[in-house]
Formats: C-alpha cells, structure tokens, sequence
C-alpha cells in the first residue's frame, strides 16, 4: 500500500511488531525515556487500567514525558473518553527506563490493537500539537 509513497517507511521488528512511519515526522516525544512506570500501582489508586484511552492518559502523564513536552513546547490534542470497555483486559505491571514508544507497545501488545502517534501544526501557544490514539480490535 505505501510501496509508492517515498515519504512512508514499512518495517518488522522481530518479535512480529509492524511499524509504518512517515520519514518526516519527528521521533523525539516517542524516543523519551521514562525511569519507572507502574500499572499495578496506578490500578490499586483506582486509574483503571483497562480502556485504551486511560492507558495513554497514564503513560504520557509520566513526569519525563510531560517536561519534554513542556521544554519543547508541545501540546497535546484533548480527547474525549468514548471507547467500549473490557474490564477483563487490564494493563499491569511495571516498567524501567524504556522509551514512550516502548512503552506505548507494552500497552499494544496487552489490549490487541494498534497505537497511532500523529503530529500537526501548532498553535498560538504550542509550537506544535501530538495526538496519541489506540484502535482495539478484540
């Protein structure tokens, strides 16, 4: 499908994970490395760690992600929590120094789906504006 559009890179990891990138759009949000991330602990807090949308939520609310952001000046898209609810697929567990990336597939490969990481142009007070998004598939 992007074999024509030089601008899109298709690969395979190899534990199976397709990535299809477009060259052009910055990676540094998604190379953030992040100390600790703790499921576990923000599920006994009550966060619920079973919609797409509080999972994302969580993990870019991590410290490391949002003083990047905030140093670099990008905002991020609000986005209303409309998303049908499987209370038997739960997030858990921890994770230590890994990438928001990395992070972000941990979540993929618990809820079945695929994230999507997009970028636009920004605003009159962000420079520019990231929006994370999760399609489950059951």
């Amino acid at each position: 499908m992007f074999e024509k559009d030089g601008n899109m890179q298709v690969t395979q990891d190899a534990d199976g994970t397709i990535r299809i990138v477009e060259k052009s759009m910055p990676q540094d949000l998604l190379n953030v490395k992040i100390g600790h991330i703790s499921f576990d602990d923000e599920q006994k807090r009550g966060g619920g760690m079973f919609t797409p949308p509080l999972v994302l939520g969580f993990i870019v609310s991590a410290s490391e992600v949002q003083s990047f952001m905030k140093d670099h000046n990008i905002g991020r898209q609000p986005r209303l929590i409309n998303q049908v609810v499987n209370p038997s697929t739960v997030v858990s567990g921890e994770l230590n120094n890994v990438t928001l990336s990395q992070a972000l597939d941990y979540t993929q490969k618990t809820m079945r789906g695929l994230w999507v990481y997009k970028e636009c142009p920004g605003d009159k007070k962000n420079k520019r504006i990231v929006d994370f998004s999760f399609f489950q598939y059951w």
